[in-house]
């Protein structure tokens, strides 16, 4: 089943769209002038496309990406909201676009180190600009979706399981040294990733005030496919009833909640504040009913005379 989410193709959304794809510019220039010269690896399709391609030597990398990732989009197709894969499209085919447009790119840089430490970055920011626009670089976001949907596996793991995956597999093949620099490449990416989107996989909560609370209570329901709970309040000033959302949700899906929020209301006030840790549906269920079990033994034992 395909989530439903209406894309308005307005000025905002061609300006979205401009964002990923500056941001897929700069990852596929790094791809080509600081990644492939020095053999490191990537995460997600584009490290299976250069793992490919180093083993191989062919297919292009940019082309590699492109194949890999059809299936991919066609699963999201019929699981993940439109809005997501189209924008996931757009960031993917700028991606293969661009590794092939900068093929032959280099970067004045010898050490080994320094590449890493500069890929890192670089790759952080693209990756940053295009998830700031409610977007990706390729398909494995939407392999954690399908999963986290289907089998409620946190989208942390599947990245975190085939970027291993990928170091295992560099360690083996070609060498522990690429396999060590490719770990500080990606943790200077994670890095700056988390520094430009304040941590697309960390948990937000999130209250939005709006005298359209229940329409766009249905809107989060049904095209983030997100839990809420209604608020009773009332207006400090007026001392009318007013009903308060409160709802939880990733970094990554923040820029489309907001912008679910102010198409319904663009008076509505949002309140986006850290959470540091999230148990239940959706989330980290196995260890909230691993919880839940052990509490139920707890008092089981204290009942027993």
């Amino acid at each position: 089943m395909r989530w439903k989410s209406k894309i308005i193709w307005d000025i905002t959304t061609f300006k979205k769209f401009l964002v990923i794809l500056l941001g897929t510019a700069i990852s596929g220039w790094t791809i080509n002038a600081l990644i492939i010269p020095h053999q490191f690896m990537s995460g997600g399709v584009s490290g299976v496309s250069l793992l490919v391609y180093y083993l191989a030597g062919f297919p292009p990398v940019g082309l590699s990406i492109l194949l890999l990732n059809v299936p991919i989009f066609i699963l999201g197709w019929r699981e993940v909201s439109l809005r997501f894969v189209v924008f996931s499209l757009v960031g993917m085919v700028g991606l293969s676009g661009f590794v092939f447009l900068f093929t032959g790119a280099t970067f004045p840089i010898q050490d080994d180190m320094l590449a890493a430490i500069m890929a890192g970055v670089f790759l952080g920011v693209g990756g940053g600009l295009a998830f700031r626009a409610g977007g990706s670089q390729g398909g494995v976001d939407i392999i954690s979706i399908f999963l986290n949907r289907r089998f409620s596996i946190r989208y942390g793991h599947t990245l975190f399981s085939i970027n291993i995956f990928i170091l295992v597999v560099t360690g083996l093949v070609i060498s522990i040294d690429r396999a060590l620099y490719t770990m500080i490449m990606m943790f200077v990416s994670s890095s700056v990733l988390d520094r430009i989107q304040a941590g697309f996989n960390q948990r937000k909560s999130v209250m939005i005030i709006s005298n359209a609370a229940r329409t766009i209570s249905q809107g989060i329901l049904h095209d983030l496919h997100r839990g809420v709970t209604i608020l009773k309040g009332e207006g400090g000033y007026t001392g009318q009833p007013q009903d308060v959302i409160y709802t939880v949700t990733t970094m990554l899906e923040l820029g489309r909640l907001k912008e679910l929020v102010w198409t319904k209301d663009p008076s509505a006030f949002i309140i986006v504040n850290d959470t540091v840790e999230v148990f239940g549906k959706g989330f980290r269920l196995q260890k909230s009913e691993d919880f839940s079990r052990k509490a139920r033994k707890v008092v089981e034992k204290a009942e027993i005379p």
